[in-house]
């Protein structure tokens, strides 16, 4: 019986080659979902930092704007403010190490996270503060420094 002289189908270098063509598409696409899941996640966590930072210091600034009478702590770690508004009274902001967070001290609540160092100082008439983030899935720590004007206000070096 002769078999007739027509092809079906693909021949076994055809196949190979397909089969090449297709795991390579498929190794792209998945290096490049990778790299932007990763991009992702360092993004997310550069925002979360720099967020943690600003309320940080935006909380640390208005609240030295308003207080009458600021202790600074030389350990440099904690700072109490003295209110002459009978509702406030003081506050006083302190770095816990272990949880990585500025506290307000009274309540135990957290006023910002993922830092990993915080500096109170007094020099000149400005108050002085070093804030180091926590490093975190790529981002690095970092060092900031800002300077708040003491002027009108009596500030105490506390041993």
């Amino acid at each position: 019986m002769a078999f007739p002289n027509y092809k079906k189908g693909f021949s076994l270098v055809e196949m190979l080659i397909a089969l090449a063509f297709a795991s390579l598409i498929i190794t792209t696409a998945g290096f490049v979902y990778i790299s932007g899941v990763k991009a992702w996640i360092k993004g997310e966590n550069q925002i979360e930092v720099q967020q943690n930072l600003r309320i940080a210091m935006n909380t640390l600034y208005n609240e030295i704007r308003i207080a009458d009478t600021i202790d600074i702590y030389s350990s440099g770690r904690k700072i109490k403010l003295h209110y002459s508004d009978i509702n406030l009274s003081e506050k006083s902001y302190i770095f816990d190490p272990f949880s990585k967070e500025i506290k307000l001290q009274d309540s135990s609540s957290t006023v910002a996270m993922y830092i990993e160092d915080l500096r109170f100082q007094y020099y000149n008439n400005l108050i002085l503060i070093s804030v180091t983030t926590e490093t975190k899935e790529g981002v690095a720590s970092r060092n900031y420094f800002f300077r708040i004007n003491a002027r009108g206000k009596k500030v105490n070096v506390v041993n």
